[in-house]
């Protein structure tokens, strides 16, 4: 989530410039919003609500987004979170304030925070997201990823008196929140477009996935992955990588690390019968590979999920 950013100061001022162009333009007349969007479409606004979470252990929002909108998730200070989407980790890493992820309608999305934490959240419209007949054949989630005018707009609107979002003042921002995710929609559909055609379509990914359940326990190889594909071991190798971000290796001991987490959580197994469920041979090979992938130990894992949580 985190980017290579430029300095603070100018940050802001980019941000800044950029806010004040924006309200510029929203004080002027409305013909900077798509024509299309301003027909028909009064009834439709984007809503903001704010998620903060204080100094407790631990904190899990798991949400799926209806299939009339879109979501976002814009952190407004620096926090350190956990991203899933579906089945797939799309990230564990310390995120500062102004990263985001935008899911897409349908999408299964379940956020772990340690610490505190304060996120804006928005739901937009398909409608308010797309133009014309693009809403109809496009759909694709935007890449977690840093922008320094949504954060600016966010704190915007929290500032501004009121429930979020409402009013003649908070409408405007909403807008301008909205227009900027638009900008950005449209400097990834490029990108998306490309995936799209080289990525691994969901019946053959739903075989992966079905195969790597079954067959957890045992030796799992390239070959095995691409046979249950149906592809040949390099197409399946880059199709994968460009569909799931990650190689298959890689997904595979994810897989198995998420399946022990179940099993630690779910009953007094041994550290040994886990690590040989899951595929290893080895308690200590599997303890390596468990720190390796989510910093911890099986056993302050299973300290962790066993600790009372507070309300």
């Amino acid at each position: 989530m985190p980017l290579a950013t430029p300095s603070r100061h100018s940050t802001r001022a980019y941000a800044k410039r950029a806010t004040r162009a924006l309200l510029d333009r929203c004080a002027a007349p409305a013909s900077w919003l798509e024509p299309d969007l301003r027909a028909g479409q009064s009834g439709l606004r984007a809503k903001a609500t704010l998620w903060a979470h204080g100094k407790k252990p631990l904190i899990q929002w798991e949400a799926t987004t209806p299939l009339t909108v879109y979501t976002v998730l814009l952190l407004l200070d620096d926090a350190r979170l956990s991203l899933r989407s579906d089945t797939h980790e799309v990230a564990e890493c310390d995120c500062t304030a102004g990263s985001y992820y935008v899911s897409r309608p349908g999408e299964a999305i379940s956020v772990r925070c340690a610490g505190p934490c304060r996120a804006l959240h928005v739901a937009a419209p398909v409608q308010l997201f797309w133009s014309g007949t693009e809403a109809d054949h496009a759909c694709f989630s935007l890449a977690p990823s840093r922008d320094a005018l949504l954060l600016q707009l966010a704190r915007t609107l929290l500032a501004v008196p009121g429930d979020i979002g409402e009013g003649p003042l908070g409408t405007q921002v909403m807008e301008l929140f909205v227009d900027r995710l638009r900008d950005l929609r449209a400097e990834a559909a490029p990108r998306a477009a490309a995936c799209r055609r080289t990525a691994l379509p969901n019946w053959r990914l739903q075989r992966v996935d079905d195969y790597l359940k079954a067959h957890l326990s045992e030796p799992i190889t390239l070959n095995d992955m691409a046979a249950a594909a149906g592809l040949s071991p390099m197409h399946f190798a880059a199709q994968f990588r460009t569909t799931t971000g990650y190689r298959p290796h890689h997904y595979l001991l994810l897989c198995r690390m998420e399946q022990a987490k179940r099993l630690i959580a779910e009953a007094p197994h041994s550290m040994l019968d886990i690590a040989l469920e899951v595929g290893f041979h080895t308690q200590s090979h599997f303890t390596t590979v468990f720190k390796r992938l989510t910093g911890k130990t099986p056993r302050q894992w299973r300290d962790e999920t066993r600790r009372p949580r507070l309300s």
